[in-house]
């Protein structure tokens, strides 16, 4: 998990290139440093919310995460998946909603439905992210709100900081298909996206918000053991981001490790704005637990 908090606030004076996820001055002693489960809020029946009760050295309040679960997978698993460490760490909201508009096994419906801010659960994940940035009592910098998911949350979310890129400055799908793919393409089979269709669909997306792609910041991960996924995406999203955002890859690679047994493999692109992180070893799962 801490591997994927490593986005950083959206370009401005202060900006500083891969920064981790972060930012809290101080937060209410009603939610500091313990969940809230199943709070209904910003178009979501359940969602739960972790505040930390820690402060961060940048930015203008406490970051702010959504955490998008994979099909079957239930949001109380998340609960477990030490979330906690890095909200700590890092000075960050975590949230985490329960699917709306399921699709198949309980999946984020990215392959159905019209892609857009007032469609199904982008409108939602808008709604939810903007409640919560404008709740004074959590103390969230607008500036500093980003999205990520697993599998089918990877690619919802990948999708909607392409529909909302003025609300998410940054965006870490692990383990998802790349933005515009069928459900075919989901299961061990990859499905092709070239950089320019990759960029035309994000744009597309965004319509008139396109120009906060500017700004915006991606880090791409997989696990190298994944046999459900196919892992093609990882490098498949890394290079449709860094399109988008029109810079090019950086040579060689960095190995990082919390321990002797886990360690992710790390290339960036130019200005720290496109992170690929390969999980070594890991299977199809959230990296953090």
């Amino acid at each position: 998990m801490q591997k994927v908090t490593q986005l950083c606030k959206r370009k401005s004076a202060s900006f500083t290139p891969l920064a981790v996820l972060c930012a809290a001055i101080f937060s209410q002693p009603s939610f500091a440093g313990s969940w809230q489960q199943n709070v209904s809020i910003g178009g979501f029946n359940n969602v739960h919310i972790y505040t930390p009760d820690t402060q961060s050295s940048i930015g203008n309040g406490h970051s702010l995460m959504l955490v998008l679960h994979g099909c079957v997978q239930p949001i109380n698993n998340y609960l477990t998946a030490n979330l906690e460490d890095a909200a700590e760490a890092h000075g960050m909201v975590i949230a985490v909603p329960d699917v709306m508009n399921k699709a198949g096994y309980s999946c984020w419906s990215y392959w159905q439905g019209a892609i857009n801010r007032s469609s199904g659960d982008y409108k939602n994940l808008i709604n939810l992210a903007n409640a919560l940035s404008s709740d004074a009592a959590r103390n969230i910098d607008p500036k500093q709100v980003y999205i990520a998911g697993l599998s089918s949350g990877a690619a919802i979310a990948a999708q909607t900081a392409c529909v909302a890129p003025d609300v998410f400055a940054g965006v870490a799908p692990s383990a998802g298909p790349t933005i515009g793919t069928s459900s075919s393409g989901a299961i061990s089979t990859c499905e092709t996206v070239s950089e320019n269709t990759f960029v035309s669909r994000c744009e597309s997306y965004a319509g008139s918000y396109k120009d906060h792609f500017a700004t915006q910041i991606a880090v791409i991960g997989h696990g190298t053991a994944d046999t459900t996924v196919n892992t093609c995406y990882n490098q498949q999203n890394a290079d449709g981001f860094a399109a988008l955002y029109g810079i090019n890859q950086l040579s060689g690679t960095t190995t990082i490790s919390d321990d002797a047994t886990r360690t992710a493999e790390q290339s960036l692109w130019q200005e720290n704005r496109v992170a690929m992180l390969w999980f070594n070893n890991l299977d199809h799962s959230w990296s953090g637990g």
